[in-house]
């Protein structure tokens, strides 16, 4: 089943600012698929599939193959109303492009494309840049990671993604971590669990691509250990810890000045070329915790709750009384 590339957040914005003037019918959205791989050559017979999407959520689709130069065209397209998005589908892997819609006055969109031979080695896999990211509630430690990986060959890597329940890249979660939440580049359709946290089952094309999730740890004591596993190679780590009085210790990290960011000021810490063999050691003490909520007062036992009420009838009873029995006194003296 082939999946759709746009977001909904995508088309609107194309369709809300783009008012076409051409008459209906009259656009043509043409391009030529070249292989990244071998020099950009034109490809010849490849599918493509163009996606028409209108602001109320329908779509259909055209189909089309590319010709000896590698060019494909479709034509007499809607030029109002509509967005564009062309998929192309090269060795089992889907590429697609940017969604499009005809600027005013136009009525031509030309589209170079380029897709790549695929390969099931992650040897020119790494992460380029990881970010961990620590923020503080009483009992609980809220972590972003920010993970950028680069694929530095001309392949498109497809990990093991050819057999059932296949994966490409591979994420490590601490020891419990709990309310994972998947973020830029991750989908539910398109990871899965693993022993060790979870993978993506998405193609890694050459070049930078971004990742990012959230999690949260749990403490009962001021101080927490944290200890993460390095699945690739990283080139650059840097650590931001909230400053709001909980101290980090890190071995083998660089404390750098502090950095302002998303409002707030952070701990900087960082360390260069990472391996799979290394490990991030990071230490918390003065850690914010839960209050405990405090117990109301212990209710009183039963005989002593009606010794109470009775105590103050008998004040009642006294008070009124008091006034017969004074004037009753009176009146024998």
């Amino acid at each position: 089943m082939r999946m759709r590339l746009a977001t909904v957040t995508a088309i609107l914005v194309l369709l809300t600012t783009t008012v076409g003037a051409w008459a209906q019918g009259s656009g043509v959205i043409e391009g030529q698929v070249f292989n990244g791989s071998s020099g950009r050559v034109p490809l010849e017979g490849v599918p493509v599939t163009l996606w028409v999407f209108t602001s109320q959520g329908a779509e259909s689709s055209l189909e089309t193959t590319t010709d000896t130069e590698g060019r494909f065209r479709f034509e007499d397209l809607d030029t109002e109303g509509y967005a564009y998005q062309f998929e192309v589908e090269y060795v089992g892997v889907q590429y697609g492009s940017e969604v499009v819609a005809f600027p005013e006055g136009e009525n031509l969109i030309s589209i170079p494309f380029t897709v790549f031979e695929s390969t099931t080695s992650d040897e020119d896999l790494s992460v380029e840049r990881t970010h961990l990211i620590f923020d503080f509630e009483p009992g609980t430690i809220q972590v972003q990671e920010v993970q950028i990986f680069f694929n530095a060959g001309n392949t498109t890597y497809v990990g093991s993604t050819g057999e059932e329940g296949g994966t490409t890249v591979h994420f490590t979660l601490p020891e419990g971590a709990s309310d994972v939440e998947l973020m830029e580049g991750l989908m539910e359709c398109c990871v899965v669990e693993t022993d060790t946290g979870f993978a993506s089952t998405r193609p890694i094309f050459p070049g930078p691509k971004q990742f990012v999730f959230t999690y949260e740890l749990r403490h009962q004591a001021a101080t927490f250990d944290l200890l993460r596993e390095i699945a690739y190679p990283i080139g650059s780590l840097d650590v931001l810890v909230a400053d709001v009085g909980v101290e980090v210790e890190a071995s083998g990290l660089t404390s750098q000045e502090s950095l302002s960011f998303e409002g707030g000021e952070y701990l900087h810490l960082t360390a260069q070329d990472l391996t799979s063999a290394d490990e991030v050691a990071l230490r918390f003490a003065s850690l914010p915790l839960e209050i405990a909520p405090t117990e109301s007062p212990a209710t009183a036992p039963p005989v002593a709750t009606w010794a109470v009420v009775g105590l103050a009838i008998l004040a009642v009873f006294v008070a009124l009384a008091y006034p017969f029995f004074k004037r009753s006194r009176e009146e024998k003296g």
